[in-house]
């Protein structure tokens, strides 16, 4: 049964701390007394910078249009599959999303609760929260998989390689758990070129800096607005004041 929830307040872990162990579930929404908003993450394989936008975990494509193994009836929370050239490994998609990609009950979604672990090319098995609703057909039904989007969060690259999660509001340490930030009042790290973001300008990730906002850029094909602008002037390689819309 799928579930509703209340805006979580912070309380098992401060805003401001870092964890080695998680206590908050990844991904978890949170309100402050003025209405910004923070998710719960864990750092990816390096530290988080004060200040930085911040990306999802990239995609591996391996995991996407896998081949159902075995038939899965109506009322199954197992889904079995043929893996591509890269093996699962322990909890690595926890949390995570799983969509019936094509074929016979094309277009159901689920989270992951557990996957087994299992080598390249191999038949791994995830357990999804809910009960399939329409029964997929081995070699027909085709699945792909993702990871939780706040499992290994990183610095937004360049070149991007997934979706803007939110701004790093302390250097946490690589692989440990805590809050970032994803909508409302905040402050990011600018890297404004010749471009400024004066009051109300819309701003976008940076493609010239990793981890930097700029202003949308006129050059750049459908640019993805993360929020807008407070200042008159930004100054490069320093922080300004945003309204993020990330959440």
């Amino acid at each position: 049964m799928a579930k509703l929830a209340s805006a979580t307040i912070i309380e098992a872990q401060d805003l401001y701390t870092q964890s080695s162990v998680p206590m908050h579930k990844l991904g978890q929404l949170a309100y402050d007394e003025f209405g910004n908003r923070y998710r719960y993450v864990k750092a990816g394989s390096s530290a988080l910078v004060t200040g930085n936008l911040l990306q999802e975990p990239a995609e591996d494509t391996q995991f996407r249009s896998m081949v159902v193994s075995s038939a899965a009836a109506i009322g199954s929370k197992s889904i079995s599959c043929t893996l591509g050239n890269t093996a699962t490994t322990a909890n690595m998609f926890d949390g995570g999303e799983l969509v019936v990609e094509s074929g016979t009950g094309i277009g159901q979604h689920f989270r992951i609760v557990s996957h087994s672990v299992t080598a390249a090319a191999g038949t791994a098995t995830f357990i999804v929260d809910r009960p399939i609703k329409i029964a997929l057909v081995a070699s027909d039904s085709n699945i792909s998989v993702r990871k939780n989007s706040y499992n290994g969060v990183i610095a937004f690259p360049t070149t991007p390689t997934g979706s803007a999660v939110g701004v790093a509001l302390y250097a946490m340490s690589a692989s440990y758990y805590g809050w970032i930030q994803s909508g409302g009042d905040a402050v990011a790290l600018f890297d404004n070129q010749t471009n400024t973001a004066a009051d109300e300008s819309a701003i976008m990730p940076s493609r010239d800096v990793a981890g930097s906002v700029t202003a949308v850029l006129e050059n750049i094909a459908a640019p993805v607005h993360i929020g807008w602008g407070r200042e008159q002037v930004s100054v490069d390689s320093t922080m300004g004041f945003v309204k993020l819309i990330i959440d």
